[in-house]
């Protein structure tokens, strides 16, 4: 089994640049709105470096195992205990502090499973709807035809290519962003063949095309934002990973710091908006400068994402874990499990859970 410090890092990068953006964003009368806009539009981008690291992640555990059960009852276990404790103390708060701007709607079932986006009580959870559809489309396939998971990836990409150049409505399926989910699936693919190759150069096209997003979608104003950031902030977060998979399998060491914010990012991308509102909404308890605010929202949201990880994601994820092998070893023969190809990625485990 292979963990990579680097991807776990990556998720540490990626949380905390959401973070960072709407610790910003969320006091436009501080920092003036153009700069909390602007600042929140390439920061944002830490959700591209996410839908990249969750295909890579997926599809390289995805291809260890057959079972579409233990698959989703980990997607499960994974997403939805910290996901609710965080919804229901939103849902009580919203009475007196309002998560977005519209009216607050009624708490359907789209909202409890993260099945549907905008999400009124806890924005940031609509990257969690492209997760889960990612999931379902995954756990589809591991029903069908196992053995062929990277095939019919490629071929479920190809679908959603042609529906967006012909514009036909095949809901999430037919989104741009599920595009990036396919970039991290093909890094899975190369690494799982080795053909993973790695120049000087891939993290200088990186941060060049992270700024040509940010000019194309703030500056220039894209009509269509959504549409920008795939072949800004999508391929720029490929090739970040890609190249920071390539630098440790060559020896490259990477903070250990940026590997507990990825640990805990899940948890943190999860829990720090509900309390930046909190914190915007009762501003005469902060009498602090505009960077005092920005970094006092920070490193509270750090804080109580490490104690939300501790005491429920990381229990709730040994407990999940430990279920799916039990099943595992009652549905699967002793000969087919040891003919089960190697992981390289270490699945969402105590050490290293998902972030999205």
């Amino acid at each position: 089994m292979r963990f990579f410090a680097g991807v776990q890092a990556m998720r540490g990068v990626a949380a905390l640049s959401v973070v960072c953006g709407h610790a910003v964003a969320a006091r436009p009368d501080m920092v003036g709105p153009a700069f909390a806009e602007g600042a929140l539009t390439i920061l944002a981008s830490g959700v591209d470096i996410f839908f990249v690291i969750s295909g890579l992640i997926i599809a390289t555990t995805a291809a260890a195992q057959d079972n579409p059960f233990t698959f989703v009852l980990r997607r499960v276990v994974r997403i939805y205990p910290v996901y609710w404790l965080v919804l229901l103390a939103t849902f009580i708060a919203s009475s007196w502090v309002a998560m977005s701007p519209e009216e607050r709607p009624a708490l359907d079932l789209g909202l409890v499973f993260a099945w549907t986006y905008p999400n009124w009580y806890l924005p940031p959870a609509w990257s969690l709807a492209f997760e889960l559809h990612f999931y379902a489309a995954v756990a589809v396939i591991l029903a069908i035809k196992p053995s062929r998971l990277f095939e019919l990836l490629f071929a479920g990409l190809v679908v959603v290519a042609v529906a967006l150049v012909f514009r036909l409505q095949l809901g999430f399926y037919s989104h741009p962003l599920m595009l990036e989910f396919g970039v991290g699936v093909g890094i899975a693919y190369l690494q799982r063949t080795g053909r993973l190759q790695s120049s000087g150069t891939m993290l200088a096209i990186s941060a060049g095309l992270f700024f040509a997003g940010w000019y194309w979608i703030f500056v220039h104003g894209s009509a269509d934002p959504q549409w920008a950031r795939v072949p800004t902030y999508g391929l720029a977060a490929g090739l970040l990973i890609h190249a920071v998979i390539s630098a440790e399998v060559k020896g490259q060491s990477f903070s250990p710091v940026l590997q507990w914010l990825g640990k805990i990012s899940y948890s943190l991308y999860i829990v720090h908006y509900p309390l930046m509102k909190w914190i915007a909404s009762s501003a005469e308890l902060w009498p602090l400068s505009v960077v005092g605010t920005i970094a006092a929202s920070i490193l509270l949201s750090i804080g109580l994402a490490a104690v939300l990880h501790i005491v429920i994601e990381a229990p709730i994820l040994n407990w999940g874990r430990k279920l799916t092998l039990i099943y595992s070893k009652r549905s699967t023969p002793d000969e087919a499990r040891a003919q089960r190809p190697v992981l390289v990625l270490q699945e969402h485990r105590e050490r290293a859970p998902r972030a999205f």
